[in-house]
């Protein structure tokens, strides 16, 4: 456990009885957590020892199942000592790695284990970064993935870190989210409400199991040396609350900050879709590939500076550009002055796009920022519609950060939107395709 923060948690020796915690009603008539359906088990840890106090039997029970397990240790926990006189961080730093991999092999031998290396105390610092690594290792498979994390609510920084890069990799990939205290039950006291989420109960193995990984942490349970600086993190009364026979999770907010809104806020043009060939000659292509020469309304799905819904106004009696960043919006809008048939609408697409009414819906560059399961939706309300051409185009090679790329963008589209495929330009950075009942074509 990094104890990086207030220095009051630097030790955590709270003298908190466990039976008295045991009684509470926020323990008990919990839920019991069902692992039936899951085939991929992510534990997101702050720090080493983090993942076998919160999680050490869920990581057992999953493993036994034969459940995929990749173990996240965000930091390598180098301040739990800031005053040591015979560790310095780097030595801590080999030192609890080598413990947590030794907990882990009682807990999930065949579990992946991920070490960062991110600050310990910073860790929201490396937001992007543990994002990142969470996304790529649910993948396009998040339905079937639980990803647990420390609360947010803990108290410390780093935890709440963590639970927030969790969130915004649940969001993006659509795995199920929980999270676990650990110094809530330091601070916190038997009286307090606890927030909804299930319960694992531990059986003997995975009780056992749990124990020695626990004491595989040793700088944390074990005193350093007998020098004043060297003490043990965690003592015993702290320990006891980890050695109940249930482990408690919480219901994580599954979400995040639209990620767009500095990045157009900080750059009047982001994509450089006003200065690049690239995409000059990707909007050329996606005009020429429409089947009718005019439309009576168009609706285009994440317009960011505008450029696009410039080039269709020439093609259509009126435009409907939405975008979830303001930002982008206000570039767009001044970019748009004077241009009348175009009006632009801040949604949060899919949840907020109102039933479509347009003949044209063009989804361009946006459908890989988006989850599967949340793609799939936007696609449903586009088809329910019954509109006629629906245009997609985006770039084919790796979007960082998020599971999808603009490949898998389109089969999403092709399975989810019943309509044929009226043209598909496969270029070398670019996919664009027309979906269409409508032929549309003047002599």
């Amino acid at each position: 456990m990094g104890m990086s923060g207030p220095p009051e948690f630097h030790h955590l020796d709270d003298g908190t009885p466990e039976d008295a915690w045991a009684s509470t009603p926020g323990l008990s008539g919990r839920p019991v957590l069902e692992l039936a359906g899951i085939h991929h088990l992510v534990v997101v840890a702050a720090h080493p020892d983090d993942e076998t106090l919160m999680a050490g039997g869920l990581l057992f029970d999953a493993h036994r199942l034969g459940i995929t397990v990749d173990v996240v240790v965000a930091t390598d926990g180098e301040a739990s000592h800031p005053h040591s006189p015979t560790h310095t961080a780097h030595a801590l730093v080999a030192l609890r790695r080598e413990e947590v991999a030794a907990a882990i092999s009682h807990l999930a031998p065949s579990a992946g284990l991920h070490c960062p290396g991110l600050g310990d105390g910073r860790l929201a610092e490396g937001h992007d970064v543990l994002v990142r690594l969470l996304v790529d290792l649910v993948g396009t498979r998040g339905e079937g993935t639980l990803l647990v994390s420390t609360w947010r609510g803990d108290g410390h920084p780093d935890h709440e870190a963590a639970a927030l890069a969790a969130a915004s990799a649940a969001w993006r990939t659509d795995a199920r989210l929980l999270e676990c205290p650990i110094w809530f039950w330091h601070w916190g006291s038997p009286g307090d409400s606890l927030p909804a989420g299930p319960c694992l109960p531990l059986a003997g193995d995975a009780h056992a199991a749990k124990s020695e990984a626990m004491r595989a942490h040793h700088s944390q349970v074990d005193p350093l040396s007998d020098a004043h600086g060297d003490e043990a993190i965690l003592g015993a009364p702290m320990l006891a609350h980890f050695h109940r026979d249930i482990e408690v999770f919480f219901d994580g907010e599954v979400g995040e900050t639209n990620p767009f809104e500095s990045l157009h806020a900080s750059d009047p043009d982001p994509w450089r879709v006003r200065s690049s060939w690239y995409e000059a000659r990707k909007r050329a292509v996606t005009l020429a590939a429409l089947p009718r020469p005019r439309y009576g309304r168009v609706l285009e799905v994440g317009c960011s500076v505008g450029a696009l819904a410039a080039d269709l106004a020439g093609r259509a009696d009126h435009v409907l550009a939405v975008d979830e960043s303001a930002a982008a919006l206000r570039r767009a809008g001044e970019a748009l002055d004077g241009v009348p048939n175009v009006s632009t609408q801040r949604l949060r697409v899919p949840e907020e796009l109102p039933v479509v009414d347009a003949d044209l819906v063009v989804i361009s560059e946006i459908g890989y920022f988006l989850s599967p399961l949340r793609l799939r939706d936007l696609a449903r309300r586009v088809a329910a519609s019954g509109r006629s051409t629906v245009v997609a185009c985006h770039w084919r090679h790796d979007i960082i950060g998020w599971p999808l790329d603009g490949p898998a963008v389109h089969a999403i589209l092709r399975g989810s939107l019943g309509m044929p495929t009226a043209v598909l330009v496969e270029d070398v950075d670019f996919v664009l395709e027309v979906f269409s009942t409508d032929a549309g074509a003047e002599a």
